[in-house]
Formats: structure tokens, sequence, C-alpha cells
């Protein structure tokens, strides 16, 4: 009976958190279409990274286990599914947080503490279901590497800055719109010739970003678009024009170009329903992961978890 019960209390929940959603996120269910629905949330599964394989119509989610289980990568295409572990080079198990994951050429990039964690793209799409896949090797980074993507020139790789969260102090600016920055974002340029497609020996450009940044994506008409969430919040999508031209920043004796990514170039901001995470551009819209309908966040009792991977038009 109290079974019964509660499925009907949890029905109705749904029902009224559907009802209320164009309510409370106007901006965002008016741009948002379902990709796909994110896989293993009946599990311990903590989505926290997403992207797409055009060439495969498929979509990769990563993440980590709220349990003593190895972090995981689940490849989707709708009603089909399969769920792949982590490894390390050396055959370990990898426990960590696998914050973001992006793809290009023949390489997969998973990121987590100031790496980029390379895995071949063969491996993964040939790996059983419930096999495993180890990293073919990592590439370090100056930053914390919470999240990355890809826009086919260059990858980018930022970090999370809140209370309990450091950055290094180098990345510590003032704004010149006044507002203190935190958190870098690096863009590496994508070479094939390069160890594991990418130049790591200068960026090619920095981002200066507020804190709470879960997510980062360019598009192709030039403008840059941040995930800002943190708990129970509201997130926000903003918008950010990059017409204008960089400043300088010196980093280990060389000038690199630099974005405050502030007022004064925000175009626009989407209020979200909680804990976005990762983002991805993908055939003109922004592919956006949220971690809320994991069981870590009691999504059938706190409203508006979003379950799906969000396609937004902006």
């Amino acid at each position: 009976m109290l079974e019964k019960i509660a499925a009907v209390i949890l029905s109705i929940t749904v029902f009224f958190s559907s009802l209320l959603m164009g309510v409370v996120y106007p901006g965002y269910l008016s741009g948002a279409e379902k990709a796909v629905t994110i896989p293993g949330l009946d599990t311990d599964f903590v989505p926290q990274g997403s992207t797409y394989i055009e060439d495969e119509d498929i979509y990769l989610v990563c993440g980590y286990m709220n349990t003593k289980s190895p972090s995981r990568i689940y490849l989707v295409r709708e009603g089909a599914e399969k769920v792949v572990y982590l490894k390390y080079a050396d055959g370990s198990d990898y426990f960590g947080h696998a914050g973001g994951i992006t793809a290009n050429g023949e390489y997969i990039y998973v990121s987590n503490a100031h790496n980029l964690y390379v895995i071949r793209k063969a491996d993964l799409l040939g790996a059983q279901n419930k096999g495993t896949v180890s990293f073919a090797g990592e590439i370090p980074v100056p930053c914390n590497a919470s999240f990355c993507s890809c826009d086919g020139k260059n990858i980018y790789v930022g970090e999370y800055h809140a209370d309990g969260y450091e950055t290094d102090e180098s990345h510590h600016l003032t704004a010149p719109d006044g507002s203190e920055h935190f958190a870098f974002i690096f863009g590496y340029a994508l070479r094939s010739g390069s160890p594991f497609g990418v130049d790591t020996s200068a960026p090619t450009i920095i981002f200066s970003v507020c804190d709470k940044v879960q997510g980062f994506a360019v598009t192709d008409d030039g403008s840059a678009v941040l995930s800002i969430s943190a708990g129970f919040e509201n997130s926000r999508l903003t918008v950010y024009d990059l017409s204008e031209r960089p400043e300088d920043y010196e980093l280990d004796g060389l000038r690199v170009p630099i974005y405050y990514l502030d007022s004064r170039l925000s175009e626009k901001t989407v209020i979200m329903p909680r804990m976005s995470e990762d983002l991805e551009y993908v055939n003109g819209k922004i592919l956006i992961c949220f971690e809320a309908g994991a069981k870590k966040f009691f999504p059938g009792v706190i409203p508006f978890a979003v379950k799906d991977l969000i396609l937004f038009s902006l």
C-alpha cells in the first residue's frame, strides 16, 4: 500500500513539475528540445559531461558513481545504449569526477584533475557493453580541468571556482567591468601531427570567467556560451559576443590573447533548471548535460530535475 501511495505522489509531482516548467523557465523551454534520455539514472551514476559523435550518430555521457564503482561513459542512441567503465593506462580503475567529455578525430577527451585523459575513439566504440576502456594517455593542463569542449579548431578546458573550490592565484583577475574573476578556460589548437591531436606548446586563447562555471562552448558565429550553476540554484546559460579584439595576457613569457567574459560582452542570459553541467556545440545548437536527475539529488522529491540531454537553440 505504501509503495502505491508513493508512486501516486511521485506521478503527481512529475505532472505538476512539467506543467510549471514553462511558467518558471519560459526562455529555456522555448529553445529546448530533447536529444536523448540521460542513461544510468536508475543507478548511482551522476552525469557530468556530454558530447556527440556525428559520423556515428552517438551521444557520449560521462560521469562518476556515487558509490565505490569506477567512473564510466555511456554511448547512447535513442532506444539503445551501452556503458563502458574507465581505466587508467596501467589498467587500474578510474574513479575520478569525469567532469567533461569532448571528441575530435580519432580521440575522445575526458577532463579532470589538471588533465585531459585521452581515449582512442576506436577503443571506446569497440568496447563491449559493461566492458572497459583504458586511457591511451593524458595531457596535463594548467587548470583544474572541470569541463571541456571542441569547436573543430581548438579544444577548450576550463575550471570551476566557488567557495571551497580553489584555483591558481594567477587566474584571479579583475575584468574590465570591475567584476572579480577567479577561473580560466584555456584553448589549445587541434593538430593531427601533435601528440593525441592537441598542440599544448602554448594556448591559442584564454577566457577569464566568473564563478560557478560548469561548461563552455564556442559557436560558429563567434559567440562563447557558459553553463553556470551550483547546487539547487537556478542555472544560467549566458552568451557572450567575441567580435571585439581580445586583450593580451602574459603566460610563461608568452603573450596570449585573453577575453574577459564579463557584462560588457554579455549578449543574453537564459534562466534554466538547476544543475546544468558540461556544454558542447552541436550542429547549430548547444548540447547541455544536467546532473539533477541523479538519485544523489532526489529528483523525485525536488522539482525541475532535467533527465534528458538537451539541444538548445540560442
